[in-house]
C-alpha cells in the first residue's frame, strides 16, 4: 500500500513513516497542504491519506474537502490525525475518513493501518 503523510511536525512524520514502513507500506511524504495536494493528485496516487488537520498555509480540512470534490481522490482512505477531535467531527464521513486524537495511541494506529491496508 502506498501511504501519502501530510503534516508540517517532521518528528511526527519520521515517526509516522518508521511505523508505516515497519508494517510493509511505501510512504510519501509532505510537509504542507499545497504540496500534500501536488502529491496527492500527482501521477502515482496514493492508497490512504494521513493527514494532520492542522497545517501551514492549506489546512487539513481544506485538503480533505478538495480530495472529496475531485473525481480522482473522492473515495480515497483518510486518517486525519487532529489535536482537536471535537471540531475535526464534521469532516468524518465514515469508512473514508477516520478521526485520531493527538498524541495517538502506537497500538491504535497500527490497527487502523491494518484496518485501511485490508481494503
Amino acid at each position: 500500500m502506498r501511504v501519502l503523510v501530510v503534516d508540517d511536525d517532521a518528528m511526527v512524520r519520521r515517526l509516522l513513516r518508521t511505523l508505516v514502513e515497519r508494517d510493509g507500506h511505501e510512504v510519501v511524504q509532505a510537509e504542507d497542504g499545497a504540496d500534500g495536494w501536488r502529491r496527492l493528485t500527482g501521477p502515482v496516487p496514493p492508497d490512504l491519506l494521513i493527514l494532520d488537520r492542522m497545517l501551514p498555509d492549506m489546512d487539513g480540512a481544506e485538503l480533505l474537502r478538495r480530495a472529496r470534490a475531485d473525481q480522482r481522490t473522492a473515495t480515497l482512505p483518510v486518517l486525519l490525525l487532529t489535536a482537536a477531535a471535537r471540531q475535526s467531527a464534521e469532516l468524518d464521513d465514515g469508512a473514508l475518513t477516520r478521526i485520531l486524537a493527538k498524541p495517538f495511541d502506537l497500538a491504535e494506529f497500527r490497527e487502523l493501518l491494518a484496518e485501511f491496508a485490508a481494503r
